[in-house]
């Protein structure tokens, strides 16, 4: 693998994420490079996570039906060359009504890297989520992690009903990477458990917490052998 690429094109994303607006100035320094790197070695990922973060969103009501994540980052990103950047409004739906009215060029998107796209609208939607439901700027910035790594567990519903409540508390990058303490990752898996109604709820979603740690050390490993998923 040309890794000196892979590294250039995850500067290029993170770089490029940042000029949207101020709000996304800790995904794109943090979790876009992580996501950056999967989404441009791991093509496979790279779909799914499309098409997971665009039915995630859409359910939320954050994109209309006919709307695509990687649409909205690419609206995003030519819209900040232009000075239109997410800092400039106090209504985040203002925001969205101003990218959905600007006047794109095709030859722009045309050039731009599929993977540039998906992380930019990942960081724009991952704002709208925060401020949808009155979450600290950041907090779920790593929300993307589960559904990459466990995506038959960590559904849109799923998704919704775990961000909608609260439950998603920690750092979930170091919990998949397995950085965190033992306190630290207990006290992650209890608050993601505490919307389980049945103890079998919770005992299925340890498990898929495991899965997913599992599933994501094998994505690491993949991508240092060059190999796609």
């Amino acid at each position: 693998m040309d890794f000196g690429f892979i590294t250039s094109a995850i500067g290029t994303i993170s770089s490029a994420v940042s000029t949207i607006g101020s709000a996304l100035s800790s995904f794109a320094s943090g979790v876009s490079t992580v996501i950056g790197k999967i989404v441009t070695t791991l093509s496979p990922v790279a779909e799914a996570l499309g098409k997971f973060a665009n039915a995630f969103l859409q359910v939320l009501g954050i994109l209309k039906a006919d709307e695509k994540t990687e649409d909205l980052g690419e609206r995003a990103l030519q819209a900040a060359e232009k000075g239109i950047t997410l800092d400039q409004f106090d209504d985040f739906d203002c925001y969205l009504d101003a990218l959905r009215n600007f006047d794109l060029d095709p030859d722009k998107a045309e050039k731009r890297s599929h993977a540039e796209k998906l992380v930019a609208g990942l960081g724009v939607g991952t704002v709208a989520v925060e401020r949808k439901f009155n979450a600290a700027p950041g907090a779920l910035d790593s929300m993307w992690l589960l559904p990459i790594a466990n995506p038959s567990y960590f559904t849109p519903e799923r998704m919704q009903s775990i961000v909608s409540t609260g439950r998603l508390t920690g750092d979930l990058w170091a919990y998949l990477d397995k950085r965190l303490s033992a306190g630290d990752s207990s006290r992650l898996e209890e608050s993601l458990a505490a919307g389980a109604p049945e103890a079998g709820d919770k005992e299925q979603l340890y498990e898929a917490l495991d899965q997913a740690s599992d599933k994501w050390e094998a994505l690491g490993r993949q991508i240092e052998s060059g190999k796609d998923a």
